[in-house]
């Protein structure tokens, strides 16, 4: 035998000794374990959500709406450029993708030329220029709707990775599935289950919007309002402190929000909304004082469509308390640049009312009474009826305006939950077919390979011991599909090993003595054993890369599998035959195969 012998029997021993290891967190209780294994081994193998119950929910990424945002960004940047040069000009968005410039000295439009551009050439495209009118149209390019869209995707699965980890959950699963996003909670309790749900849900997009007033749109809208409907029209006055001029304009009031929404959906003709206006929606109690509960309703707010600050500015959020209400409030923090946008925005606009929209709803619409800046608040809760769920609201709100805001709203648009029950059957059907089929191989192998059939189950218990305990240095999740993926290991490791006893017999019929045949039978099958493992590791690979949840779970047992059995049915088996066969110059004349 060669020299090699001694480290190859020190290498596989340390690689057993270790896969024991690793596999202790998870076969001994925590309570039963030494303080030596919770210092330095603590990973163990999860159970999937098909095995320990959970929630499967898919997301539909609104892109739109990513967009747009992104098309606010530039043109809030665009116009903190031109501001030095003209103050003359109205920057609004028009449709999705549309920039519209509206300079009152058709001259200035010269202003907006190639070098002021020059920044946003692969981004922006000019596709109108009228010097007559004074109007540049700028539309954002193809190419940067599609990045938007693979951000809005890879960033909104981050995004949502981070919430999830606040609650604590074992391999949560999130992918991007085509232009959804697929997330799978195991052993999340039943009770968490509305929570988390609104938790990954929310957007968290911040924005501030000015109320237009000066328009009469809404009092021409207000006329058109059937009198005997549900919606009713309300005016809506206040004075500025400071000059005491007076602002008053219309709003649309419904108890539900969907009469509104379904109202605003039809106007067409002379009341259809502007292309640089929209219409939002706050809800609001009619009786804030007194134990009863206070009645609800929505109102409307003509509002600009141009968002000139958003959540992305943001740099703190923290839960606070109003002194006056005692009611909870978030308290916001704007870096330097989104400081310094909100007093531009807020000190033009002094005596006007400013939205705070969050997640497309208007959380209030204070006035401003005077310039501010970094700092600001949100108010919660309508009434004192639930001062707990309140302060839930306040404390989830902090947390995901903390973890960021999602690059785009989504849309649950399929929901199933498990429950741990069928997960405890599957557990229990897999392990009798496991068993089964364990031993119905060991004893083929006795039978039909005698004494190199010992041999052959060896090696595929090291097999198994090797790939349990890589899933559990990794912390993989283990799903039904996965323990079929262990089952198919056992199938891929006798049929390795058949061919390679095959290959020593036929050796062995050609007249050759143990020590040739074994090495002439392992030299002959290698390619052979490789090539069939290749084969599978590549189709494990293309199930890893296009499958979801139990699809997945099974390509990672597989994927492991293949090459642990690689190793231990070739290399470890040749290293045991070695000892059989020959040691130190000796060897047997026969072979038990």
């Amino acid at each position: 035998m060669e020299k090699s012998w001694w480290w190859k029997a020190v290498l596989y021993g340390v690689a057993t000794v270790m896969a024991c290891l690793y596999l202790v967190p998870t076969l001994v209780p925590e309570e039963k374990r030494p303080a030596f294994f919770q210092k330095h081994f603590q990973k163990r193998i999860q159970l999937g959500l098909d095995l320990q119950g959970g929630l499967h929910l898919v997301y539909e990424v609104n892109v739109d709406k990513a967009v747009s945002s992104k098309v606010d960004r530039f043109a809030t940047d665009l116009e903190d450029h031109l501001r030095p040069k003209t103050k003359d000009v109205v920057v609004s968005r028009e449709g999705r993708d549309d920039i519209v410039f509206t300079f009152k000295n058709p001259a200035d439009q010269a202003k907006l030329d190639d070098e002021s551009l020059k920044s946003y050439r692969n981004s922006l495209d000019v596709i109108e220029r009228d010097a007559a009118k004074g109007v540049v149209r700028l539309r954002l390019d193809p190419d940067q709707v599609a990045e938007v869209e693979d951000y809005a995707l890879r960033q909104g699965i981050e995004t949502i990775r981070g919430r999830v980890d606040k609650f604590g959950v074992a391999e949560p699963t999130i992918i991007k599935k085509g232009r959804d996003i697929v997330v799978e909670l195991p052993g999340l309790k039943t009770a968490d289950f509305d929570r988390i749900k609104s938790i990954i849900g929310r957007t968290a997009q911040l924005e501030f919007k000015i109320v237009d007033d000066d328009s009469d749109y809404m009092k021409r809208l207000g006329a058109t309002v059937p009198k005997d409907g549900d919606i009713k029209v309300e005016p809506d006055t206040w004075s500025e402190k400071q000059t005491g001029k007076r602002h008053e304009t219309y709003y649309l009031r419904a108890k539900a929000r969907a009469s509104l929404e379904k109202f605003v959906a039809g106007l067409q003709g002379d009341v259809a909304i502007p292309a640089d206006r929209e219409i939002g929606f706050e809800e609001q109690s009619a009786n804030e004082s007194g134990d009863a509960a206070p009645e609800k309703y929505w109102r409307t707010y003509f509002l600009k469509k141009r968002a000139v600050v958003t959540g992305d500015y943001l740099a703190n959020a923290e839960l606070t308390w109003d002194p006056q209400t005692n009611r909870p409030e978030v308290a916001f923090t704007m870096d330097r640049e989104g400081g310094a946008l909100m007093e531009r925005l807020t000190g033009e606009n002094v005596g006007r009312k400013m939205a705070i929209v969050l997640d497309e709803k208007i959380n209030s619409a204070p006035v401003i009474e005077s310039q501010i800046g970094e700092r600001g608040r949100i108010t919660l809760g309508g009434g004192f009826s639930n001062p707990f769920a309140i302060q839930q609201e306040a404390k989830d709100l902090v947390a995901v305006l903390r973890s960021g805001a999602l690059p785009a709203p989504l849309r649950q648009s399929h929901e199933m939950q498990v429950g741990p029950t069928m997960g405890r059957d599957a557990i229990s059907k897999a392990k009798f077919s496991m068993y089964i089929g364990a031993v119905a191989v060991v004893l083929f192998m006795l039978i039909y390979y005698r004494f190199s059939g010992v041999i052959a189950n060896l090696a595929m218990l090291l097999n198994m011991l090797f790939m349990v305990a890589i899933l559990a240095a990794f912390e993989a999740s283990l799903t039904l599909p996965g323990i079929a993926g262990l089952v198919l290991t056992v199938g891929m490791a006798v049929d390795a090993n058949i061919v390679i006893y095959e290959r020593i017999r036929e050796e062995l019929r050609l007249g050759k003595s143990a020590r040739t045949a074994v090495d002439s039978g392992f030299a002959r099958a290698f390619w052979t054993v490789f090539d069939a493992h290749v084969t599978n590791f590549v189709a494990g690979i293309v199930l890893y890369s296009y499958g979801s949840g139990p699809i997945r779970g099974f390509a990672v047992t597989l994927l492991v599998g293949i090459v642990t059995n690689l190793v231990t049915s070739v290399w470890v088996s040749r290293w045991m035959f070695d000892v059989v066969v020959g040691r130190r110059g000796a060897a047997v004349a026969t072979l038990s195969i």
